[in-house]
């Protein structure tokens, strides 16, 4: 506990600066194992050190300026999803440059887009993304520099080779200078609500909640937690920080495989997983109370809403504590947060005995605050829905190259974030829906979580998903799109009149569809993308008079 105190509340710590700060207070204890070797010429094989991360992200500033790249330049980040990526995103920080991490699915056009909005020279990719999603130069205009990470034998012609300018860097980068409210990196949102936007965060709200999380969680150099979440999305990079400052060792996999992260955990002996709401539905049909997880002593959770029914299952595996026979259930956490707040505003822990009311999503971590607000963003009494609005140093900056959208999400001090909220008499937070899956039917306001939930209840459904479209006579209407269990064989008339009789007329769907899982669209860390349900099924009702 002292040793994460002195990395979390050092004077002068900051994202330039982190991953050295934290070399010196853990030094040769062992940081990150992986799954396949790590090969640069500076460095091979699939165990660090902090002192070797400390030194490789040194080699990598070098690198980098070796490359041409200056202060202030951003460096969009196109790679697969290895231990390299948050490696390379300190580098960047390190000497000075503001990186752009992307998601390794995305295609050229939609880089481009990115590319142009940040005013990017360089990009930093491997050979897999490039052949795979990229695939030509041309795709992605105004880069100067092409730089392709990994071992530099494996590096096409008519690129430059991060490797090859590691070559001779020296082990030890002085970093930059940077004040808290400097800009460390750009993170662009998924884009569910039109063109994707690059928060500007600073490196005080990159730092502030991940290492309050990291302080609050019973978590040190002991616990070895499993890592496979997107490193170029917020929550996954987020996640190595507080990992960071906790001391703790990592074990990463490239990609999400549920039966391979439960036999990493057991023949590991893994004591944290971090993932979303999916993953841990993937875990449970992989059947993971099959495997021995008594290691396991802390799960968490954020991104979407995790059904209670889950919890419960998930406080039965592994202990947080034990003290001879005795044996205590693990920690759960649940997280809130977006893109926009640094991935963490809030925070639930449930620890042994106690339990949360459904759809709480916790306290705001301090010096984080929260308010529920109406249209005019006048703060509402207890008990009443409005929009969530949260202040504190975690908030982004601004949304890069966009003052319009800039000025809509932030009003002075506050984000606005466009989730539908409450409080209760206790100041905890209870999430109710996204303020533009709000469907406005006939007079009513149709939370589709609600609506979702209730849809789950029936044993034949694996997944739903709730969205309003345009009715010619109710404004909107709601559309259920389904998939169902491995295995289930249903009607989607059948499955519709369930719903009737389940679900309040008014808020019942009026359309059903049952697709395949793999039709169902989703972002990067798992969420449905409700944006491509409402193009796909826009004309379920017409312009014909209907119910």
């Amino acid at each position: 506990m002292l040793k994460k105190a002195r990395a979390a509340f050092r004077r002068g710590l900051n994202m330039a600066n982190c991953i050295d700060h934290t070399a010196r207070v853990y030094g040769d204890r062992q940081a990150i194992f992986l799954d396949y070797d790590l090969r640069y010429g500076t460095f091979s094989g699939n165990i660090l050190t902090y002192t070797d991360v400390a030194s490789l992200s040194s080699r990598m500033a070098g690198a980098l300026v070796r490359l041409g790249v200056r202060r202030g330049d951003r460096v969009v980040m196109v790679t697969s999803n290895g231990v390299d990526l948050p490696i390379l995103i300190g580098s960047a920080m390190k000497m000075g440059a503001i990186p752009v991490p992307l998601n390794f699915m995305l295609r050229g056009g939609e880089i481009a887009y990115v590319v142009e909005n940040c005013g990017a020279r360089f990009l930093v990719t491997d050979p897999e993304v490039f052949r795979i999603n990229i695939r030509d130069k041309e795709a992605v205009a105004g880069i100067d520099k092409w730089i392709m990470a990994g071992p530099g034998d494996e590096v096409p012609e008519g690129f430059y080779s991060l490797d090859e300018a590691m070559t001779d860097a020296p082990a030890v980068f002085e970093p930059v200078p940077m004040r808290p409210d400097d800009t460390a990196g750009i993170f662009y949102t998924s884009g569910t609500t039109g063109f994707p936007k690059g928060a500007v965060m600073t490196s005080r709200g990159l730092l502030t909640g991940q290492k309050l999380a990291a302080l609050m969680m019973p978590l040190g150099p002991d616990d070895l937690g499993i890592h496979c979440l997107p490193l170029a999305h917020l929550f996954g990079y987020g996640i190595c920080i507080m990992g960071m400052v906790a001391g703790m060792r990592a074990y990463f996999l490239k990609h999400f495989d549920p039966v391979r992260v439960l036999r990493v955990i057991q023949e590991k002996r893994a004591t944290v997983f971090v993932g979303v709401p999916v993953m841990y539905k993937a875990l449970f049909a992989a059947g993971m109370e099959d495997y021995d997880l008594s290691s396991m002593r802390f799960w968490a959770s954020s991104a979407d809403a995790m059904p209670p029914e889950y919890i419960e299952r998930i406080r039965k595996i592994g202990s947080a504590w034990k003290l001879g026979p005795l044996r205590t259930g693990p920690v759960f956490a649940e997280a809130y947060g977006m893109v926009e707040l640094s991935a963490i505003a809030t925070l639930k822990l449930y620890l042994p005995g106690l339990r949360w009311p459904r759809g709480c999503v916790g306290y705001p971590i301090f010096p984080i605050r929260a308010r529920v607000a109406d249209e005019k963003g006048e703060r509402l009494p207890a008990g009443e829905v409005g929009e969530l609005l949260v202040s504190g140093p975690g908030v982004m900056k601004e949304y890069w190259n966009n003052p319009e959208e800039t000025a809509a999400a932030k009003k002075g001090k506050w984000l606005h974030t466009g989730d539908m909220a409450y409080k209760d008499r206790w100041g905890r937070v209870f999430f109710v829906d996204r303020k533009k899956d709000v469907i406005k039917c006939g007079g009513y306001s149709v939370f589709s979580v609600e609506v979702e939930r209730e849809i789950l209840n029936h044993p034949a459904v694996r997944e739903a998903a709730v969205v309003g479209v345009p009715h010619p006579r109710k404004g909107e209407a709601p559309v259920a799109v389904v998939s169902l269990r491995g295995g289930e064989e249903l009607g989607q008339d059948e499955l519709l009149e369930w719903c009737r009789d389940n679900i309040a007329a008014y808020k019942c769907p009026r359309r059903l569809h049952i697709i395949p899982l793999e039709e169902m669209p989703y972002g990067a860390t798992l969420k449905v993308l409700k944006r491509e349900l409402r193009k796909r099924y826009m004309d379920d009702f017409g312009a014909a008079s209907c119910e």
